[in-house]
């Protein structure tokens, strides 16, 4: 349980929710920062990007995002959400405590409801 610990906190200490939403809105738009203004990323690299935080950004429970929230998303053992409506915008959040799969529990359910309200959801099937 030590290492753990030492781990979350080393996890939580590198990246600041501003950061999450620089890289979140990076992909969002195709490769270029939006603080910036320069193109940091390839455009195609940002679908294999996005495919990837899909199918594993959430660890044993991307599935159940991916379903749940349609968006790619990514987590990370210090408390940091991240999910990508591409072409839009990112949605960020940190908060620990962490569920079993090592994903924020209160982070997941704000990015969710966001998404929910911004009717974001790479998967809905227009007029429905």
């Amino acid at each position: 349980m030590e290492a753990c610990d030492v781990y979350a906190r080393q996890c939580s200490t590198l990246i600041t929710c501003l950061d999450l939403a620089t890289m979140g809105a990076t992909l969002a738009a195709g490769g270029v920062n939006p603080v910036t203004n320069k193109r940091v990323l390839d455009p195609k690299h940002i679908p294999p990007i996005l495919a990837e935080m899909t199918m594993e950004g959430l660890y044993e429970h991307s599935g159940e995002w991916a379903n749940a929230v349609g968006l790619p998303g990514k987590s990370g053992a210090g408390g940091g959400v991240l999910a990508v409506m591409p072409g839009v915008a990112a949605i960020a959040g940190f908060s620990p405590p962490l569920d079993a799969a090592g994903n924020s529990v209160r982070g997941q359910a704000m990015v969710a409801a966001v998404a929910q309200a911004m009717g974001w959801n790479v998967y809905r099937v227009p007029g429905t």
